[in-house]
């Protein structure tokens, strides 16, 4: 399903009578209870952030412990909560040992119940790591990296209170496209926060309609002045009185203070007034950094923000005189959230270790056996079926009683109705984002909220992964199908992983799955040739000793099978030299050196395989240990520009799964009988798919495990369907079809002239 965005003007008169939504709004005493709590149960919660953001935080913090505090008034059974402070900046050693110690207490002494934090991402990393064991909860309110989301989304240990950097990227690329701009750059830091924005950049350009260009998209380090660039960029937009915008995805305050002083220098090198916006910029989560208040040009940001019907930031406001910081809704709901599931655990009939959720009891494997606070937490979000509460003092009152009877509330937060996701109930599938703009003197204005569809206009109905996207590429069918190529005498087959990691074991796994479906489809091993490193089956890290999968496997899971099994591999990926690539397709043996090249004709097909990484703007990766470098677009036309002038194909077929893939089958445009079909266009990365946490790895990528499945269940598939199907169930990329033109026509072609069993 497409996601579409609703963009709801801020008005405060609107939410005005939502103002006594304070904390201890409300002196009453219920009359004819307890004095005072028989039963209290006490949470010990550990926040581990820095420093700036526990300060800004606080405020918030202070408000849901009020809160918390008062609407269990006169409950027989309460909760309290006690929170302990971590600075998420000690060193690494000391973090290290403060998250052992959180996640394996020694005897006696005080069990952390639950951690919220850390606020970086890569501590988040190792934070959820080392809870893994006993299964701590780990509640994250602002971390919204794409890849750890997807890694930790079965973990049920994991909460994550902010949709992914992927939603963001999508809500703001969607403003733009509704804004009507033309053009559109991306500054990203390299690092795990800036790589979430580009993974997602060139996606959401295409499916927007806004215009990007490769020398648009740049990296950005420490050191590194991007003048000229902004400065090119200024003139061509004013010169062509367009609209540009310029996104800025980092995320150090130091780095964007130097970026906003660049941008100074490029606006004056081209000649724009101070009141010019012809080219204008956007920071993402940067709503309370000063250096963007004050950067002397007006910018414009988007932050995730508390829902707009929540009345939430007004009850701040009203309070604080203030608008709410970033982050502080989701810090609200934590700590709320939390309270709530411990008392639906305290109040269960049938004691703290039983519990159902979806209809299946929790219980694990591995010690701790039973449910801990997480699964409390997963119920109370999960079962929206009770009668709707609020984030107030008399919505968590209700809450709070409702519980203790036994009842499950649908509760609604400060960030808006808490929807997770249905199989985990752990990952928010709902956040609303504030886009403001500054007048560069040091204020900040709101102007719009966006967020997907749904519940109190902030609860998207489905998850950034899911995401169905627009299939723009319409071929001719008027092409005429070229019946006079020779009939087909034989076939081969090239594939080629380049990554030897085991980080990157979807690689390897992707090509030798490839070389069981040819098996399985009519070729024998003299006509296919692997290369690979064939290093990971027996690596220390693989729990599955001499065995590849690309299916998680399990005793449930019949069609998990061990693709390395009786693969023949031709050369190790080290022991080659990038000519060597073009040596094997042309047939050249360097006298013997390589002893298995394809020897083919004017009446073979040919499939060329190939599973790594992509350089942006540069081709395939080519590092083995002894060269470093790129296998690029121009170094794959001219081999099998070299292939067709000797008669050694009758049609060929790229399969080219890389970031940037697109770069490669750009390149063969105008080969006679040759096809490409790529990953990914040439602006984007690749998605990997299928993570086994038990390997701590991908398995697959996304369009190879496509591709097999398609071409298995039918290897006379027309190459039109075949891309549709790609297409169509490739998430986060565009695959791309190239040389339909020059191949024939792809409504009537099939597959099945490289797989011809």
């Amino acid at each position: 399903m497409k996601k579409t965005y609703h963009y709801i003007v801020l008005s405060v008169a609107v939410l005005s009578q939502l103002l006594f939504f304070t904390a201890c709004n409300s002196d009453e005493s219920d009359t004819n209870v307890p004095s005072g709590p028989s039963v209290v149960e006490m949470l010990n919660i550990d926040f581990i952030l820095p420093t700036d953001i526990k300060a800004s935080w606080q405020p918030a913090i202070e408000m849901a412990m009020e809160n918390i505090s008062a609407s269990q008034r006169g409950l027989s059974k309460q909760v309290k909560l006690n929170l302990r402070f971590h600075d998420e900046k000690m060193p690494a050693n000391d973090l290290q040992q403060t998250l052992y110690s959180l996640c394996f207490p020694e005897a006696g002494a005080d069990t952390c119940h639950l951690i919220i934090g850390p606020y970086d991402i890569d501590n988040a990393r190792k934070t959820l790591s080392t809870a893994d064991t006993h299964r701590v909860p780990v509640v994250m309110p602002t971390v919204a990296g794409d890849e750890i989301q997807r890694i930790y989304a079965d973990a049920p240990y994991a909460f994550f209170l902010t949709e992914s950097d992927a939603t963001q990227c999508e809500a703001l690329l969607s403003f733009l496209g509704t804004a009507q701009t033309q053009r559109a750059a991306l500054i990203y830091s390299d690092d795990t926060y800036g790589n979430s924005f580009r993974n997602w950049f060139g996606f959401m350009a295409v499916e927007f309609k806004v215009d990007v260009q490769s020398s648009d998209i740049l990296s950005y380090r420490s050191g590194i002045d991007f003048t000229e660039n902004l400065a090119a960029i200024e003139s061509a937009t004013k010169a062509a009185q367009g609209r540009t915008a310029v996104i800025l995805a980092v995320n150090n305050p130091a780095d964007i203070q130097t970026l906003v002083g660049q941008i100074k220098a490029a606006r004056q090198k081209a000649g724009v007034r101070d009141d010019e916006t012809w080219t204008t910029y956007y920071v993402t989560d940067h709503g309370d950094n000063d250096a963007v208040h004050r950067a002397g040009f007006p910018l414009f940001g988007l932050s995730p923000t508390s829902s707009p019907t929540s009345g939430f930031d007004v009850a701040y406001r009203k309070r604080y005189n203030r608008h709410a910081p970033v982050g502080s809704a989701q810090v609200y709901d934590a700590l709320t959230t939390a309270a709530l599931a411990a008392a639906k655990r305290l109040n269960n009939p049938e004691g703290p270790n039983r519990l159902v959720i979806d209809g299946s009891v929790v219980e694990y494997r591995s010690a701790p056996y039973g449910p801990n606070l997480a699964d409390w937490m997963r119920a109370l979000v999960a079962d929206k079926k009770g009668d709707a509460t609020t984030w107030t003092v008399e919505g968590l009152h209700q809450a709070f009683i409702m519980l203790s009877k036994q009842s499950n509330p649908a509760i609604t937060g400060a960030t808006g109705n808490l929807l997770f996701d249905a199989k985990m109930h752990n990952t928010i599938l709902q956040t609303t984002y504030q886009l403001w703009r500054t007048d560069g003197k040091g204020a900040r204005y709101p102007l719009i909220t966006l967020s997907t569809s749904g519940d109190n206009a902030a609860a998207s109905s489905l998850s950034i992964w899911d995401w169905e996207k627009l299939i723009s590429d319409d071929f001719d069918r008027d092409i005429a199908w070229d019946s006079k190529l020779p009939a087909v005498t034989d076939h081969w087959a090239l594939l080629v992983s380049t990554s030897t990691k085991w980080s990157d074991y979807r690689h390897q796994a992707d090509v030798l799955a490839m070389y069981q479906l040819l098996r399985r489809h009519g070729y024998d091993d003299d006509h296919i040739i692997v290369v690979c490193e064939d290093n990971l089956k027996d690596s220390p890290d693989n729990k599955y000793s001499g065995k590849i999968y690309v299916e998680i496997p399990s005793s449930t899971n019949s069609d998990a099978s061990d693709v390395r099994a009786g693969a023949k591999i031709d050369y190790r990926f080290s022991d080659i030299d990038i000519d060597d690539i073009g040596r094997i397709i042309l047939g050249d043996n360097d006298g013997g050196r390589l002893h298995q090249v394809m020897k083919t004709t004017s009446t073979s097909d040919v499939l060329i395989f190939w599973s790594g990484h992509g350089a942006d703007g540069l081709g395939m990766v080519w590092e083995n240990g002894r060269q470093s470098t790129s296998f690029t677009g121009s170094r794959m036309r001219n081999i099998i520009t070299q292939l067709n002038d000797r008669d050694g194909y009758r049609r060929c077929m790229l399969a080219i799964e890389t970031c940037f893939s697109g770069l490669i089958g750009k390149a063969v445009v105008g080969l006679p009988d040759v096809v490409a079909i790529t990953a990914a266009n040439d602006l984007e990365p690749s998605k990997a798919d299928v993570h086994d946490r038990n390997l701590g790895v991908f398995l697959s990528n996304a369009f190879a495990r496509s591709f097999r499945k398609a071409v298995d269940s039918n290897p006379n598939i027309i190459l039109r369907d075949l891309y549709y199907e790609l297409a169509r169930t490739t998430t986060g990329s565009h695959v791309t079809l190239y040389n339909d033109k020059n191949y024939g026509s792809v409504y009537q072609l099939t597959a099945r002239d490289y797989f011809p069993q």
